[in-house]
């Protein structure tokens, strides 16, 4: 995808919510837990069962904010290959907005990466 206006503003919307990301999950993860963690056993069976839209359901309800975020960042990687039709687009996108702040950027991608997992064709799919 050659660098247009849209792409430029497609960035700084992925720059920031990746800054929002990192400050909301440092934040939840400095909150002392609210119930001691516990291991809950699920059978394959159990976890075959549930729905995608169960599984959702749960995270957005756990923490709404990070689940709005990371939303965010899959449906901006949605119009990345939206508009370029491809996943080297993305994965010049991955890298450009990653290397935004060099201190974090494998967080970023990773973050970028796992919320991505899936987007594209039966062509060409991006993979986390």
């Amino acid at each position: 995808m050659r660098v247009t206006a849209e792409a430029v503003a497609i960035d700084k919307a992925l720059d920031a919510l990746l800054g929002a990301i990192i400050a909301h999950d440092a934040e939840r993860d400095a909150q002392p837990s609210e119930t001691p963690l516990r291991a809950n056993f699920v059978s394959f069976d159990d976890l075959a069962s549930i729905s995608p839209r169960q599984a959702d359901l749960g995270e957005m309800l756990a923490d709404p904010i990070g689940y709005a975020l990371r939303e965010s960042v899959m449906r901006l990687g949605r119009e990345v290959f939206r508009l370029s039709g491809g996943t080297d687009a993305m994965r010049a996108t991955l890298e450009r907005v990653a290397g935004m702040n060099p201190r974090q950027y494998g967080h970023r991608a990773t973050i970028m990466d796992k919320a991505w997992d899936g987007i594209g064709n039966d062509a060409d799919r991006w993979c986390s």
